[in-house]
């Protein structure tokens, strides 16, 4: 699966840079990216939300549920939506013909408006690569030294400390309550980091997962994530395997439900969780047991492989029937975004208040 999707990665970048100049994270923006950028200002506070992004159509909608809460609960700012991944930028226009562009062009442009305060809303899940550099770089680095008296408020990703843990297992907890009693599985995919260093970032899953299982009263709810080699599809083949040995259950009879632990339901979602078979490919070759980091095949299909069975429940993708959902879908989890934003509107601060007098 991940070669293929690679080789599909590769293709279409090379078509964006072809069709609209689109850029490297090293390069200047592209001028698509620059006309995405629209300031305007009509209070004198900009609120920026920042996700790392998709180039799907389905989780537009739940960015449109998400700038929805924020318009209700900040009615006097300005809402602008940026994505933190270049690369995304780059080919959602041309893929789903909607513009986007990256926090820092947003920043420079609302700094050049005169905006007096600006709020910054990390829609990361765990405080990782993509959320510290977007908070020490994009933020501090370059727009709150550069703009030493703009007032900032910089809210953080959803699983900042382990209260969040805690709160965000009783929402997931609520949600698939009903499901847990009756002796299913739930097998949550999250994103992880491949680096050391985001060890602790990386943590907040084994913490979750514990807070799940804790909530459920069984070790039927885990968590997987794609770049994180302590935690990818084979934890979740044997979690799940241990479970119905457990239960003294055949595989058959194991019903699993599989949902990504990502703020919308975008290209892992669709493809590495919950993807069919290719082109080529055949179910027979199809290897449960393959190496994480190499991997072919989605979670889906693998788990079918070894007999279990996968719920239909948050597993449709096919456009007519799409009924997967992302955690930025659930009110809930929107919630405690939005109770960071108000703790971080509260301690909201200037550079210049570093500065020496």
């Amino acid at each position: 699966m991940k070669n293929v999707l690679m080789y599909l990665f590769t293709f279409t970048l090379i078509l964006s840079v072809s069709v609209f100049t689109a850029c490297s994270d090293d390069d200047e923006p592209s001028e698509k990216e620059h006309s995405a950028v629209k300031v305007e200002k009509k209070n004198n506070t900009a609120l920026l939300l920042c996700s790392f992004g998709s180039t799907y159509q389905q989780p537009q909608a739940t960015y449109d549920q998400i700038i929805a809460d924020y318009k209700a609960a900040y009615p006097n700012t300005d809402i602008y939506m940026s994505f933190t991944s270049r690369t995304i930028v780059s080919r959602v226009f041309n893929q789903i013909g909607i513009a986007y562009a990256q926090p820092d062009l947003w920043l420079s442009a609302i700094a050049k408006s005169g905006y007096e305060k600006v709020y910054i809303q990390s829609l990361h899940i765990i405080p990782g690569e993509e959320y510290l550099s977007l908070m020490n770089t994009d933020v501090k680095k370059n727009f709150m030294i550069p703009n030493p008296n703009i007032v900032v408020a910089k809210s953080p990703c959803l699983l900042d400390t382990e209260e969040d843990v805690t709160e965000v297992a009783k929402v997931l907890y609520s949600y698939y309550k009903e499901l847990l009693n009756k002796g299913e599985v739930v097998a949550l995919m999250g994103h992880g980091n491949p680096d050391t260093e985001y060890t602790h970032a990386n943590t907040r899953y084994d913490q979750l997962e514990v807070a799940l299982q804790k909530l459920s009263g069984k070790k039927n709810i885990f968590i997987g994530t794609v770049d994180w080699g302590e935690k990818m599809f084979s934890h979740i083949r044997e979690e799940i395997k241990a479970f119905a040995k457990r239960e003294s259950k055949e595989y058959k009879d194991v019903v699993v439900n599989l949902a990504p632990l990502m703020s919308i339901a975008g290209d892992h979602a669709q493809n590495d969780l919950l993807g069919g078979l290719e082109d080529g490919q055949t179910m027979d070759k199809v290897n449960p047991d393959e190496n994480d980091w190499d991997a072919e095949y989605s979670w889906k299909l693998k788990l079918e492989k070894l007999g279990f069975t996968i719920s239909t429940n948050g597993s449709v993708t096919d456009e007519k029937g799409f009924n997967v959902i992302g955690l930025g879908d659930h009110k809930n989890i929107r919630k405690i975004w939005i109770n960071h934003m108000a703790d971080a509107v509260k301690n909201a601060e200037s550079w210049s208040e570093h500065l020496p007098e």
